[in-house]
């Protein structure tokens, strides 16, 4: 089974070179913040697909659409986006450690950003938003 998600871009303050050397309670509001919103935003796109069957390994796509041209490093958006693809997990019903292989790319975009999550199938950054 796939479903393909639409998620805000992770807030900038849990991108791990903002979090360095701060304590987990001055970004556990926003990380609530973020979780929630990912298993809604999950929760709408899986409602259109019907029930689903996961099998053990679930591979996921990230492609993060910048919202800007500013340079991100990759693997800094994949661990500021822990929270939200709890959420995604959360409103699966399996636990995120089935999350696996996880692809991520990016292109630029404009504005203020997004994380298309393509779960069950591969997306590459080619494919027309």
């Amino acid at each position: 089974m796939s479903a393909i998600i639409r998620l805000p871009f992770p807030a900038r303050e849990l991108f791990p070179n903002k979090t360095k050397g701060r304590q987990w309670g001055a970004t556990s509001k926003i990380r609530a913040e973020q979780r929630t919103a990912g298993k809604l935003c999950a929760q709408a796109a899986l409602q259109t697909t019907g029930p689903q069957e996961w099998t053990d390994s679930i591979p996921v796509s990230l492609l993060y659409v910048m919202p800007d041209k500013r340079h991100r490093d990759l693997d800094n958006c994949l661990a500021a986006s822990k929270a939200i693809l709890d959420g995604v997990a959360e409103a699966m019903g399996v636990d995120d450690k089935r999350f696996k292989p996880i692809l991520v790319d990016s292109v630029v975009g404009d504005g203020e950003g997004c994380l298309i999550a393509a779960v069950g199938i591969r997306i590459e950054s080619g494919v027309a938003l």
